[in-house]
């Protein structure tokens, strides 16, 4: 009986393009979706929609692939899509691109995918070129071609779109479809950084540390990483602590508290070489109070998490601390690699060593870690 209907509303609509339309506003619909009245907005948006609108259509798309304010029906969606694709709306070619790309609503298609977004793209839709780059790079649909790629990445890029600007400096800075070059690559990188692209800035903030298509600054570098750090980039946080522990007389004086802090976080988000130069903080006391017990703690929850070189550390440390104090630090560590397993289903793998054949264990993230 559903299908019937999908068939009914489908022949409805492409037909209803034909008849004389009737006085009808879309801004209406659109001023009642924006507000959160979704009745009205439905109402008025299938009005249009019957009556062959293509933003009606795409609208009332929308509404039924996103669940905004009605059930999630991917077949409607595609189906309206479709109808407001076909009469040139970009926004509507996109997205029939995506669902063909994704196999919502209907088997996964990459062909019919690039189609639609080539049709957005080469009516200057930057999501479609995005796409059709992103198409070519993995090799959907056609066969990988990366120079195709970076001619669809420069077109978006070029209006804007940071991942596109991102892609492009990966590109360059690898060598794919094009000579390996970091000086172009930062160029992509700090435009996507500039645009909020944490991934840029990431990049960019090491490229600048390590001298990498421009010259060394530290400066530089701390501030990128900042950026992608206060985003919650992990990497970053971790590379800044890493920055603060070094320092620089003339750019960046070392810095443990700074330090520390990055560390911190990077080390709640599992970052193991966090963990580890955070038991060395507490352990031998750098810029706080000496903790042996922290420092053990963090010593052996790096090496769960697959740090080797902690294990060196945290056996010598063990020959400072009596029984009491051991054991509070074993418990702390216990405890805390339980918690963090538990706030990562399925996405947590604490890691020991074999101790026969030194090789890495995996451990599933629903058990509790054995220290």
């Amino acid at each position: 009986m559903r299908n019937l209907q999908l068939l009914i509303l489908g022949f409805l609509i492409s037909t209803a393009a034909s008849a004389q339309p009737r006085d009808y506003d879309v801004e209406a619909g659109l001023r009642a979706l924006e507000s959160g009245d979704y009745s009205t907005a439905v109402a008025n948006l299938t009005d249009g929609a019957m009556q062959g609108y293509a933003l009606a259509q795409y609208h009332l798309g929308l509404m039924y692939h996103q669940g905004i304010g009605i059930e999630v029906d991917y077949e409607r969606a595609m189906q309206l899509y479709a109808l407001s694709a076909q009469q040139g709306l970009e926004r509507a070619q996109v997205n029939l691109g995506l669902m063909y790309d994704r196999g919502e609503g209907t088997a996964q298609d990459y062909r019919e995918a690039y189609y639609w977004y080539q049709q957005a793209a080469e009516q200057g839709s930057a999501e479609g070129q995005y796409a059709l780059g992103t198409m070519n790079f993995y090799g959907q649909g056609r066969q990988t071609d990366y120079a195709e790629a970076i001619r669809w990445y420069q077109e978006s890029a070029r209006q804007g779109h940071r991942d596109a600007q991102f892609n492009l400096g990966v590109m360059h800075m690898n060598g794919l479809g094009t000579d390996r070059n970091p000086v172009v690559a930062l160029t992509w990188f700090t435009m996507a950084a500039d645009s909020g692209s944490a991934d840029a800035q990431y990049n960019a903030g090491l490229m600048y540390a390590s001298g990498m298509g421009t010259e060394r600054s530290l400066s530089q570098a701390r501030d990128y990483l900042l950026m992608a750090a206060e985003q919650g980039l992990r990497d970053a946080e971790a590379q800044l602590g890493l920055l603060y522990v070094s320092g620089d007389p003339e750019e960046i004086p070392r810095d443990y508290e700074q330090a520390r802090h990055w560390f911190n976080l990077a080390a709640h988000r599992g970052d193991a070489r966090s963990q580890f130069y955070l038991g060395r903080i507490f352990a031998e006391g750098l810029g706080t109070e000496s903790n042996p017990a922290i420092g053990h703690m963090w010593y052996e929850v790096a090496y769960h998490f697959g740090y080797e070189q902690a294990l060196g550390y945290m056996e010598r440390l063990h020959e400072t601390m009596d029984e009491e104090l051991y054991n509070q630090a074993r418990f702390m560590a216990v405890r805390w690699m339980t918690a963090y397993a538990r706030e990562n289903p399925g996405s947590v793998r604490l890691v020991r060593a074999d101790p026969e054949t030194g090789e890495p264990i995996e451990e599933p993230a629903e058990d509790t870690p054995t220290p």
